[in-house]
């Protein structure tokens, strides 16, 4: 973990938090893209998701994306007015949040409204990077300070998708070429549909990135009658259905999509 110093350039407020170009005056980032659980201002710590991208290396300058859409309104901007004018600290995590191989030329990215503000940053660096992207946004058009931002400053491919389990949706993932990555953002029923679809259209898993927002609903897989249980925060379950008990393993499945539910030896 890296920790750095900043002070703010320039700022942008949104409803759902705020964008900050940054000058980091002390400590460094390894990588381009990264993140932050905290900011500390004096002796003031918050809590909140950070997401960062390096704007220009020789600069030292990066812009900061604050979601602080966890806070009401007056402590949001209790927290952006007391950072514009001090030095802060962030303690940046090692692991960075979104994957970019050398060979990728194409993303395309299905994003649903509510998860928008948390996918600026993956847009931003994909601009940063000069990749070609397309955009499409499952929205009913009411962030539009956003999208403006989006099209102004990142000059991305912006579309819009009336919802994820129409036929519109299965036509964009299959029009696409070979080599192109996918990158889903939204509640988790929408990742889980889109990126079904997209694995039957011919999509692999090594070629799907994806962010759900909202509480998951993990599944246990059964070996013995091969039914799906609810996970609790439990090492050990009752199957719902053959009543067998069963040891959860930390292994998740992707193919079954659920963590597997081992039978209980005594």
């Amino acid at each position: 973990m890296d920790t750095i110093k900043c002070l703010i350039q320039e700022e942008r407020t949104f409803d759902q938090g705020f964008v900050a170009e940054v000058k980091v005056i002390e400590g460094s980032i390894p990588q381009m893209i990264g993140v932050a659980g905290q900011v500390q201002c004096n002796d003031t710590i918050y809590q909140l998701p950070i997401q960062i991208v390096e704007t220009c290396k020789n600069d030292r300058k990066y812009r900061l994306f604050f979601s602080t859409a966890a806070y009401q309104e007056q402590k949001r901007l209790q927290i952006a007015e007391q950072l514009r004018y001090q030095i802060f600290e962030l303690k940046v995590s090692d692991n960075s949040f979104f994957q970019l191989q050398p060979s990728d030329r194409k993303m395309l990215l299905l994003i649903d409204e509510s998860a928008l503000f948390e996918s600026l940053a993956i847009i931003d660096f994909l601009s940063l990077k000069k990749i070609e992207t397309d955009i499409y946004i499952k929205a009913k058009r009411q962030q539009w300070e956003i999208i403006d931002y989006v099209k102004s400053k990142l000059h991305s491919n912006i579309n819009f998708l009336s919802s994820s389990e129409s036929q519109e949706a299965y036509s964009i993932l299959d029009e696409q070429i070979i080599g192109t990555k996918l990158f889903i953002s939204g509640l988790w029923p929408m990742v889980h549909h889109i990126e079904q679809m997209a694995k039957v259209v011919g999509f692999t898993d090594e070629e799907i990135q994806y962010k759900g927002i909202g509480r998951k609903k993990e599944k246990v897989f059964c070996v013995k009658c091969y039914s799906y249980n609810r996970k609790k925060n439990q090492n050990e379950i009752t199957c719902e259905h053959c009543k067998t008990v069963l040891d959860v393993s930390s292994h998740f499945s992707k193919r079954l999509d659920a963590y597997l539910g081992y039978i209980h030896v005594v």
